[in-house]
């Protein structure tokens, strides 16, 4: 039977020396996730530094996102990954402010901000789902949220057991009234993400690409904040962000 591993996950944030247990990567699925990510490849950002962020000039939405990676953690040099039962929930929260301009006193000022709450989940065999409360496709200010695996192995070109994935939101660049009754628009800042709600999870057996031992987060509260630059294409491929580690003992 031939076991496919999309992609050795990375070190963990702030634990550069610590690593993943060795993980085959079968040459399948990781050239096409490869030239996926390659032909989706994010559009060129317009930097704005300051305040809030003008990175899609020629577009009404921005694209946020985070990596979450799911591991129990070993010893001070190992961690294995997990998978969760279910998955967890996120409140994501967006924030817009003046981008800096005149009058003067109105530079940096916090405008608006949105709250919608997501909730992932994990099944053996549809994998990774995403569903938003509060999203609003047609009026934003949070449009929509998309998820993709990133971390997983499985027989042929399935995932059979996953620990990693991408959300991507949609955000609209500008929302909320200007400061100071003015004309100047508001533009997106950042977007905080937080989870309310973690799983418990099974060890995963990447040799054999089996569950094994079950485990328990850490902890429930788990979040990072995405700062930019935000991408313009509301894809997977298109979008990056910051990696969030949700750990197990």
């Amino acid at each position: 039977m031939l076991f496919t591993v999309i992609s050795p996950p990375p070190p963990p944030i702030g634990r550069t020396s610590r690593r993943l247990i060795p993980i085959p990567v079968s040459v399948g699925l990781a050239a096409v996730a490869a030239a996926v990510m390659a032909a989706l490849a994010p559009q060129a950002a317009y930097a704005q530094g300051g305040c809030g962020r003008n990175d899609c000039s020629t577009a009404v939405i921005e694209v946020s996102a985070i990596d979450v990676i799911h591991y129990d953690q070993i010893d001070d040099t190992e961690v294995v990954p997990v998978e969760p039962n279910t998955g967890e929930h996120w409140t994501i929260t967006a924030y817009w402010n003046q981008l800096g301009s005149d009058p003067i006193w109105c530079d940096c000022d916090a405008v608006s901000n949105a709250v919608v709450y997501v909730a992932v989940d994990w099944s053996d065999s549809t994998g990774w789902s995403a569903t938003c409360t509060g999203c609003n496709a047609f009026a934003g200010p949070v449009r929509g949220v998309a998820i993709c695996s990133t971390y997983g192995c499985g027989s042929g070109m399935s995932i059979d057991n996953g620990w990693g994935y991408e959300l991507v939101v949609s955000v609209d660049e500008n929302n909320g009234s200007t400061c100071g009754g003015g004309s100047n628009p508001s533009f997106l800042n950042r977007v905080v993400y937080v989870t309310t709600s973690v799983d418990d999870g099974n060890q995963i057996n990447t040799l054999y690409c089996s569950e094994s031992t079950a485990v328990s987060p850490v902890s429930q509260a788990f979040g990072t904040t995405d700062s930019g630059p935000f991408e313009c294409t509301f894809s997977c491929g298109a979008a990056s962000g910051p990696q969030v580690d949700i750990v197990y003992d």
